[in-house]
């Protein structure tokens, strides 16, 4: 390894962008490859992406431990079956350490710009630290992360606002709620989870929802010390346990892609449940969701509910019109005075600033070319005009499983790409507009009939236009079969000659 002094300019071969299961599991599999010169920058001075950042009362993640985990680095110590995020940051900080590739990451380094240099051929990357640091890389990895920038809502009056305010993603831990007035605005993912927590210590909980979320009993449990004992003892069982996990996911597909009166069954359990925990029939009604099942992110918990049945909570759906010093004013003219107001308003995807900074061949960035929020990639990893980057965790790259085996695939294909322009020489590659204009086509006919662009909702899943510019159209397996190796004839090529970097027929060159 070269010097890592922060004054330092220095080539890698390939620079990743965050520290997450996304750059993590990069370095760890580019390792194994033999590709040992690579860096990671990552602005916050501790591993984990999303995993660092939400720390907020109750974070959990909704996929299974098993699955939600590296299956080259399987844990049998998981404390439960759904993980909680101190223990998933670890997971990831050790699975870096065990591999060797904490030595290989940039701490407290904010990627302010990556530019691709069309003449040399390389990434010119610059990431502040103390000061403006420079680097250059043959190849760049964005792997920072759909859930990497909070989206702070466009409220009037917000900043004017005298109590305390803050979002889930950046939570106040010097905030103590006892005795305080809270506005809870947004009720996605995180706001389920936060809100049991804070209710009871709270003097009143408000919560303004604009949409109602369907929620399923949470089947999370500790985890006996004797069956972790089992896994560890018998590793073949942990991996049957993942591959089970695996299967239930799998079983939602064709109802979630194809044929969303599949679905009926746990829009009927989503139904039970609330019946079971709201006995106010006023309250029911608010919390009732008008959308088909999984046209919005569905989630788990046994506590939410029972949360805002408590005396001391009310949940308000009139509209927010703004925010004045002493509370929220809503469209029914009523002024809501709190202490505190709590953002549980999700995370931007299309607007996410990262995307400001990074610019291809042309000098655009990835925000210019996504205008508007029409995000599009080859293979949810690759985007035209932006040579040697791959995205993790891209456009259409979802699969309706954990974001870890779609981000394995992804490495793999990573991987693939790195020998293939090793072993041929090649400089660069480039995804054609075609080939791109192919794969989005292909992905658009196959969510077409899907849950979340006709089950009649608004999501984060869908552009402003209305494509549906996140999920992969199918079964993890099939993703996995079509990440397995790049197609190197749907990329412009680049070459080393004898006089510089030379263009290369691609259709001839993968013959």
């Amino acid at each position: 390894m070269a010097s890592t002094a922060r004054g330092a300019s220095r080539h890698t071969h390939v620079a990743i962008i965050g520290t997450g299961f996304g750059g993590i599991g990069a370095g760890i599999q580019l390792g194994r490859a033999g590709f040992d010169d690579y860096l990671i920058f990552e602005r916050a001075d501790s591993i984990g992406g999303t995993w660092q950042a939400n720390t907020y009362p109750g974070a959990q993640c909704d996929i299974p431990s098993a699955l939600y985990s590296f299956s080259f680095a399987p844990n049998p110590d998981w404390s439960r079956l759904y993980p909680r995020q101190p223990e998933i940051k670890d997971y990831i900080t050790r699975c870096a350490d065990d591999a060797g590739v904490t030595e290989h990451i940039r701490f407290g380094h904010d990627v302010t710009s990556a530019e691709w240099d069309e003449l040399a051929q390389v990434w010119r990357i610059t990431a502040h630290a103390e000061r403006d640091v420079r680097f250059t890389a043959d190849v760049l990895v964005a792997a920072t992360g759909p859930f990497s920038e909070p989206s702070v809502p466009d409220i009037e009056g917000l900043a004017d606002f005298a109590g305390e305010v803050f979002h889930s993603a950046d939570w106040d831990h010097r905030w103590q709620p006892e005795g305080k007035r809270v506005a809870v605005i947004g009720t996605g993912a995180s706001a389920v989870q936060f809100v049991p927590q804070i209710q009871p210590r709270v003097d009143r909980l408000l919560l303004f929802q604009r949409t109602p979320t369907w929620i399923l009993p949470h089947p999370d449990r500790p985890v006996a010390p004797a069956v972790r004992k089992v896994f560890r003892r018998f590793p073949v069982t942990l991996r049957a346990l993942r591959e089970a996990c695996g299967l239930v996911q799998e079983v939602m597909v064709p109802g979630l892609v194809r044929h969303p009166w599949m679905l009926a069954p746990f829009a009927a359990a989503g139904k039970w449940n609330l019946r079971r925990q709201v006995k106010d029939p006023a309250l029911r009604e608010k919390l009732l969701p008008r959308y088909a099942f999984g046209c919005k992110r569905p989630t788990f918990s046994n506590t939410f509910y029972p949360a805002l049945a408590a005396p001391n909570a009310s949940v308000i759906t009139a509209g927010i019109t703004r925010v004045t010093p002493t509370g929220v004013q809503t469209a029914d003219g009523r002024l809501h005075e709190v202490d505190t107001i709590i953002l549980g308003t999700g995370f931007k995807l299309s607007g996410n600033e990262g995307f400001t900074r990074i610019r291809g061949r042309d000098g655009r960035s990835l925000a210019e070319v996504w205008a508007g929020g029409e995000m599009a990639a080859y293979m949810g990893t690759s985007v035209a005009g932006f040579p040697n980057m791959f995205q993790i965790l891209g456009p259409n790259s979802v699969v309706y499983t954990s974001q870890v085996v779609t981000i394995e695939a992804q490495i793999g294909y990573l991987v693939d790409a790195l020998r293939q322009m090793r072993t041929r020489s090649i400089r660069s590659i480039d995804v054609t507009e075609r080939a791109q204009q192919t794969f989005v086509d292909h992905v658009d006919a196959g969510l077409a009939r899907s849950v979340w662009n006709t089950g009649g909702c608004s999501s984060y899943y869908l552009s402003p236009s209305g494509r549906n510019c996140t999920f992969w159209p199918g079964f993890v397996f099939g993703f996995r079969r079509t990440m397995a190796s790049i197609e190197l004839r749907d990329f412009d090529i680049r070459m080393p000659g004898p006089h510089g970097v030379v263009a290369g027929e691609h259709a001839e060159m993968v013959g």
